[in-house]
């Protein structure tokens, strides 16, 4: 082998561990990214929350009554989260609890971005009307999380029997009516 042929090998050679390293580097940078928005992303909420409570308590008039109805909302569906989510992970049966709250995730939604539309409305007069209409939907939708709580504390109880289809009945009944409001509310937005 001539000078040349060895010295374009040993090129190929440096190239190619270069190429490696940079990969390995951006794939640990990639992966460290990932676990620092992982990391910061429930401290970011939890801010994002504590800042529209202190909004709605300092705020007055009917825009603290859309804050407050806003807190009240957020509240209720992340408590019914994290109930829900300790019964899965202790394996406790929760029968259709979750197709409920993913109903009322949805429907919050819904109802989150109406009650920002309401927030940011400049006449009083309208947003004491958006507040006074929607505070209903968002007393129904806190009502049927304070249901599903209810219903996976009974069904954690250590008593007998505890039939799921009872506690059940009545909250499937509130989440098909608010997936329906939901709907509605979506399409209209859509015309």
């Amino acid at each position: 082998m001539d000078f040349g042929t060895v010295f374009l090998i040993l090129m190929l050679v440096v190239i190619a561990i270069v190429l490696g390293v940079a990969i390995t580097l951006g794939v640990l940078i990639y992966r460290g990214a990932l676990s620092l928005a992982k990391i910061s992303k429930p401290k970011i909420e939890s801010a994002k929350r504590s800042a529209l409570k202190v909004r709605a308590e300092s705020s007055t008039g009917p825009v603290a009554e859309i804050l407050k109805q806003r807190v009240a909302l957020q509240d209720a569906l992340e408590a019914t989260r994290r109930s829900l989510g300790v019964a899965q992970s202790t394996g406790q049966y929760t029968g259709n609890l979750e197709s409920i709250f993913n109903t009322l995730q949805q429907t919050g939604t819904v109802m989150d971005h109406q009650l920002l539309v309401a927030q940011q409305e400049p006449d009083r007069a309208v947003q004491a009307l958006y507040a006074k209409t929607l505070g209903v939907q968002v007393e129904q939708i806190t009502q049927t999380a304070l249901g599903v709580r209810n219903a996976l504390a009974s069904a954690a109880a250590p008593a007998g029997d505890v039939d799921m289809k009872d506690l059940t009945r009545t909250l499937e009944i509130e989440a098909t009516m608010l997936k329906n409001w939901s709907t509605t509310y979506t399409d209209l937005g859509q015309d």
